[in-house]
């Protein structure tokens, strides 16, 4: 069960705060790293520690700098490489704080990117597994050439330029009062960096050419009305993978968690947990 949520920061590499918040759980059978999606922050997942608390599954989640209540530029990172690193330094401060159980990764759209590159990248023998929702590998939709091409050029000599990501609350969830909770959070922004966007979508092409290679179990899941992440192209690496089960999520849209079928969704995950850990 969830005893109480405590929050903090850790240090990062190059001296950056970032913020965690970490639900405490008598005697978990297993932790999660939990990792955000681009924009918003860890405090829109406490529904989501508090469900797993119940499940017996500790989280513990991290606001990605640029990110929530982290340091650094708003939608900014210098390279995915930059942010593997923040993943890694949590990694660490988790397994300090729960010595004895299993470790999962688990990350939402942006984080969803990073929990795949991660483990096609990085050391995983500390982690029993990995959850990625909604991750982004590509946009469910075409931006105009001319815009990519100029970001292109722009991630090269003004890496830190920030224009607005122009997403569409209404794509998050069916349910109104979550999407006016998102359009209302004043610890959510818009902003995307020339240079993270390139790093993001250069991320994503990665694990669509590599996702064979992955070697740790995991579960990827992803909503079939995603207007804003490509459902194709999770699907396509997914299935390249003889270490992931895939599911397709009817109807749902981007933020499977937070839309109308949210608690099937959150039983999926604490139940493909709870089997892989008991293995």
């Amino acid at each position: 069960m969830r005893d109480e949520l405590e929050s903090n920061y850790i240090i990062s590499r190059d001296g950056l705060k970032l913020y965690y918040i970490n639900s405490i759980v008598e005697n978990p059978k297993a932790v999660v790293c939990l990792l955000h999606g681009h924009g918003e922050h860890i405090g829109r997942y406490e529904h989501v520690t508090e469900f797993m608390g119940k499940q017996n599954i500790a989280c513990v989640g991290f606001d990605f700098r640029g990110h929530g209540k982290s340091e650094g530029k708003r939608g900014h990172m210098s390279s995915m490489e930059q942010v593997l690193g923040d993943v890694e330094e949590a990694l660490k401060f988790v397994r300090l704080n729960y010595l004895d159980v299993p470790m999962l990764l688990f990350g939402h759209s942006f984080g969803g990117c990073v929990v795949l590159n991660y483990v096609l990248k990085k050391p995983i023998i500390e982690l029993a597994g990995f959850i990625a929702s909604s991750p982004w590998l590509a946009l469910a939709f075409e931006p105009p050439k001319w815009k990519v091409k100029l970001g292109r050029i722009m991630a090269s000599i003004l890496p830190k330029l920030s224009l607005a990501s122009e997403l569409n609350p209404d794509h998050l969830s069916k349910e109104k009062e979550e999407v006016e909770k998102y359009a209302s959070d004043p610890l959510v922004h818009n902003r995307i960096s020339a240079r993270f966007f390139q790093e993001t979508s250069n991320a994503g092409i990665y694990v669509s050419e590599n996702s064979a290679n992955i070697k740790l179990p995991g579960l990827v899941y992803h909503g079939k009305g995603d207007q804003i992440i490509s459902f194709q192209a999770t699907k396509e690496a997914a299935e390249k993978s003889d270490q992931i089960e895939f599911h397709e999520l009817d109807g749902v849209y981007h933020e499977p968690h937070n839309d109308v079928e949210k608690n099937k969704v959150l039983n999926l995950v604490s139940d493909w947990i709870h089997n892989k850990i008991s293995v």
